[in-house]
């Protein structure tokens, strides 16, 4: 394909967003930079000391990795300290799927590196980022112990950072943006009459897009660690759809319309469930990291919009409402419904200056070489990251819908990345009680998958170094060349977060 202009230019849009605030001192992480060892590592580029290096965002290799048969990660504060709280940050927390986060695991404490105390113990765990508090604990070595590396059968240990803090980990501040908004059906050609938007509330694409400004006091209230909540209400549609969660920044004043340019922070999938299913017909998806474009969110200069844009199918024939005898309109013309939530607990850190430019945002891609037009940009450190989020659907025969592909990504030209849309649904299947078990079975066999019901699509975020003096270009080149159909895409989203 050939290049494009870019969705957002400073020039056009004034969609370069300017950011750097001032905020309160956080906690110390007593683990900082702190020498670091564990077992062997997966590769030579993802030791120990990459999850004590203070970064999530360096891409898929910003991680302690280990494939050994016995999992672990040991820190040496230097001397002995007070410790408060622990936070372990998993795969999600670096843009890998969540299926990759650490299912089991404990986290002891010694004075002299033999002698061990466990200071927490975690089963089950499903979350991109944990918080441990641990009373007030001396002690000069840190140690994590993985026992189940991932929600499913994939035996590498992902931890992107181990931090020790000398204070409680404090309290969580929600901003609820969207509370259980309706999502009604792609197909209907016209606006529902059933549901009136809140004032505030901005309603698109008959009632399947939504957005909200956030007031000033919630843009106070977001920090460093900023993660997005999604929450899934189920009603008539029982089956899998797509949505994307997104934000929008504009001059103080302006009113975004359904066609203004748009940053994508998530794409996700709507498990198969319907509102007769007692517990499983919430779901409460796991928090998605959004550290990078906390600045962007907490900007007092400009008003910012966050929203999600999804849409549902009731109503065609058959589907849980019909079968359960409701002909209400209120509630059989509503799929489902979402909420979503801002969720911080740190600060936010003074003096930063980043940016984002969104190149492509949920862009339906038919073609095997996708490629950005050229932008400038106003990084003040002369760096940036790239954050893309890529997944196919469509048809399933001949289609992009369930398969897997490697992606190489080029800067100017230049390939700086690879990877691999591979994903394994086998811990989502607990989330779809309606559901085909198939699709969420040998998913790294004879069934590979790009996506899950129930699961988040990852972010996945790769150091752009030193950009100074430079346009900017991508090219993602699609490695499965698969015959399309009419309606297969690559549903395509592409950042750069300036510094």
């Amino acid at each position: 394909m050939g290049g494009r202009q870019a969705q957002w230019t400073a020039s056009a849009v004034g969609v370069l967003l300017c950011l750097g605030f001032a905020g309160t001192a956080a906690a110390a992480n007593l683990a900082l930079n702190k020498p670091a060892t564990g077992s062997a590592a997966c590769n030579g580029n993802e030791t120990p000391a990459k999850a004590v290096n203070g970064s999530v965002s360096g891409g898929n290799a910003d991680k302690f990795c280990s494939s050994a048969s016995g999992k672990w990660l040991q820190v040496d504060l230097g001397a002995s300290k007070r410790i408060a709280s622990f936070v372990v940050r998993h795969a999600g927390a670096g843009g890998e799927p969540a299926a990759f986060n650490t299912r089991n695991f404990n986290i002891q404490v010694s004075a002299d590196g033999s002698a061990w105390t466990t200071a927490a113990t975690v089963s089950n765990n499903v979350d991109n980022v944990t918080t441990h508090d641990v009373g007030a604990v001396d002690a000069r070595y840190a140690r994590l112990n993985i026992t189940t590396p991932t929600q499913g059968s994939d035996s590498a240990a992902r931890i992107y950072e181990f931090e020790a803090h000398d204070a409680a980990a404090p309290a969580e501040r929600v901003v609820l943006v969207l509370d259980r908004v309706p999502q009604f059906g792609i197909y209907r050609s016209t606006e529902p009459t059933t549901y009136t938007p809140p004032p505030g509330l901005l309603m698109w694409k008959r009632g399947t897009e939504f957005a909200r400004k956030l007031s000033d006091a919630e843009k106070a209230g977001i920090g460093d660690d900023v993660a997005l909540r999604i929450t899934y209400h189920a009603q008539c549609d029982p089956y899998d759809r797509f949505a994307s969660a997104f934000f929008i920044s504009l001059p103080k004043g302006q009113t975004p319309t359904v066609d203004t340019p748009r940053v994508t922070f998530t794409d996700f999938i709507s498990p198969f469930s319907d509102m007769w299913q007692g517990a499983k017909a919430t779901r409460v998806y796991p928090d998605a990291a959004m550290d990078p474009y906390a600045a962007a969110l907490a900007n007092p200069d400009r008003d910012i919009w966050v929203g999600i844009s999804g849409g549902s199918n009731p109503q065609y024939g058959s589907d849980a409402c019909q079968q359960h005898g409701v002909t209400d309109p209120a509630i059989a013309e509503v799929g489902f419904k979402y909420s979503l939530a801002l969720v911080s607990k740190k600060p936010l850190s003074a003096g930063g200056d980043p940016d984002v430019i969104s190149l492509l945002s949920r862009s339906p891609e038919t073609d095997d070489s996708i490629a950005t037009g050229t932008v400038p940009h106003t990084a003040n450190l002369g760096i940036a990251t790239l954050a893309v989020s890529i997944a196919g659907y469509g048809a399933a025969s001949g289609g992009q819908e369930y398969t897997n592909t490697n992606v190489s990504v080029k800067f100017n030209g230049a390939q700086i990345a690879t990877f691999s849309t591979k994903i394994d649904c086998a811990s989502y299947e607990q989330y779809s009680p309606r559901g085909n078990p198939g699709i969420f079975r040998n998913n790294n066999t004879s069934n590979p998958r790009s996506w899950c019901p129930g699961a988040l699509v990852p972010m996945r975020y790769f150091d752009l170094g030193d950009i100074g003096g430079k346009t900017l270009q991508f090219t993602l080149g699609i490695g499965n060349r698969s015959p399309w159909t009419a309606d297969s895409v690559y549903n395509t989203s592409i950042s750069v977060l300036e510094h």
